[in-house]
């Protein structure tokens, strides 16, 4: 009898070793893989069909809007994931039918289970319900509601496919030749991509065609069902004269921002794709429009070199500043202008058209880290443990600021994703993760925190939550992702569960 005892005991063991060799296996699966919403590559450093590796960098450029000369410009014309500014397009093609007669503020849409299953940010539409065009314009330039440009789409083109075919029509009659558009949204899709100067181009072209209707880019919040909805586009409401427009993130892309400025009677346009942070992207921004107003009054701020050579490949920058370099853009209707009249697209002849010669995209360097190699006891290890005063987020990691100073950067509700024995793998796990989040919480950042005991762990963290229910909802939107997550409430040494 003992000796079955003893058995028994021995296969519980043995089965409990093998469950939590399986979690480990599980745990390196979810860190090594890809965001959900980027899983349309096999792996960051996956290939196209012709074999050329995907290449990583940023792109950036600022126009001025009355004379088309590009004043600032980095890698004007690399392919690079629109994200979220793709709703600008869906906008452009609402606003469009708002002035022909098709559509008016108040025509209501009908929600279908296609739309209303579309991933957050969403206003949480319901199927069979309906919303007017008005609030839909209002959600996607506030929440960036991808319901709601599901909805849109649908009231447009019959299928958000077709819609999508009606965008890269209008992209083409606009001269924007190297955007592809597939949904109306933004969600990834490895064949929807777009470059820094098409989307300038989409920016002068929305203001200048329908100046009535982008006043909507400047709203700061909404009221949907009870709910207020409040602008996240933080560098529209920072930076001295600017009107708009629009944010982008996903995992595939990095940090992207369509912003608009004036001042002194000069308007710019700008694009900036890849910032591994939303801060940074805004911070980045700002620095090269105002570059651009000095440039534009005849003023080049001394160290600034504007206008970089895009195939200049590894050639070393030249010590003196050089030669002012003017480009124009064309824009379809640009006034003074003579672009030819756009080629004929249909939706019949764009994939042959554009799919052929489609080229690698070029995500952020932020966004390509290996996978982490978690050990069994760092799967293990995704439990509340005691907090130490260090939190280094994933930013000072990357420019090696101290502890000390990452450890004053603000502090709020925090989702905890796992904990790990090494620092890089709970950084890159971090990193990994917060690529599943909605472009509404671009104020959320990766962070590691140590915890001390016998051994130290390092335990990867999503910071910045303004609320335990914004933290709460990410969570829910993590677990659905098989992600296990718990909540962590500001200055508090334990995780909730809740």
């Amino acid at each position: 009898m003992r000796g079955n005892a003893f058995g028994r005991r021995f296969a519980q063991k043995l089965i409990k070793l093998h469950v939590l060799v399986l979690a480990s296996l599980l745990m390196v699966g979810v860190a090594s893989a890809p965001p959900a919403e980027a899983r349309t590559h096999k792996s960051k450093e996956a290939k196209s069909k012709k074999g050329s590796t995907f290449t990583i960098g940023t792109g950036a450029i600022i126009i001025n809007e009355a004379t088309g000369e590009v004043l600032y410009a980095r890698n004007a014309d690399k392919k690079l994931y629109p994200a979220s500014m793709t709703k600008v397009m869906t906008l452009y093609l609402t606003f469009e039918a708002l002035e022909n007669g098709t559509l008016t503020l108040d025509s209501k849409l009908p929600v279908s289970r296609a739309a209303a299953s579309r991933p957050p940010s969403k206003l949480g539409l319901t199927v069979g319900s309906s919303i007017s065009v008005e609030d839909a314009i209002l959600a996607l330039v506030t929440r960036s509601a991808n319901d709601a440009a599901a909805v849109l789409a649908e009231g447009l083109g019959g299928t958000e496919a077709d819609f999508g075919y009606l965008m890269t029509a209008k992209a083409r009659e606009l001269g924007m030749k190297n955007t592809i558009y597939r949904n109306a949204s933004g969600l990834p899709d490895k064949q929807q991509v777009s470059t820094p100067r098409d989307q300038a181009l989409l920016g002068v072209a929305i203001h200048r065609n329908f100046p009535e209707y982008y006043a909507y880019f400047s709203t700061r919040s909404f009221t949907y069902k009870g709910v207020t909805h409040t602008s996240h586009n933080r560098f529209a409401l920072n930076y001295k004269g600017a009107d708009g427009i629009k944010t982008g993130f996903i995992g595939m892309s990095g940090f992207n921002l369509l912003a608009a400025a004036q001042r002194d009677g000069t308007r710019l346009v700008g694009v900036v794709f890849g910032g591994s942070t939303a801060a940074s992207r805004d911070r980045y921004m700002g620095e090269i429009m105002d570059a651009s107003f000095a440039r534009a009054k005849g003023n080049d701020l001394p160290g600034v070199e504007y206008v970089k050579d895009d195939d200049a490949g590894t050639k070393s920058l030249a010590a003196v500043k050089p030669e002012p370099l003017v480009m124009k853009v064309k824009v379809a209707g640009f006034p003074q202008e003579t672009a030819p009249k756009a080629k004929v697209v249909t939706m019949t002849t764009l994939d042959d058209q554009l799919a052929p010669t489609d080229k690698p995209v070029v995500m952020p360097a932020s966004l390509a880290m290996p996978a982490p190699r978690a050990s069994q006891a760092d799967a293990g290890a995704m439990r509340p443990v005691e907090a130490s005063a260090t939190s280094v987020t994933s930013a000072a990691l990357e420019t090696g600021e101290s502890d000390a100073e990452a450890a004053t950067l603000p502090q709020g509700w925090a989702v905890q994703v796992g904990a790990f024995s090494k620092r890089d793998a709970a950084r890159d796990f971090a990193q990994k993760v917060i690529g599943r989040l909605s472009d509404t919480l671009e104020h959320v950042t990766a962070s590691v925190s140590t915890a001390g005991g016998k051994k130290t762990l390092y335990r990867s963290r999503l910071v910045g939550f303004a609320s335990r229910s914004e933290a709460q909802d990410a969570c829910t939107m993590l677990k659905r992702g098989k992600v296990s997550c718990i909540i962590v409430a500001p200055g508090t040494a334990t995780a909730s569960l809740d």
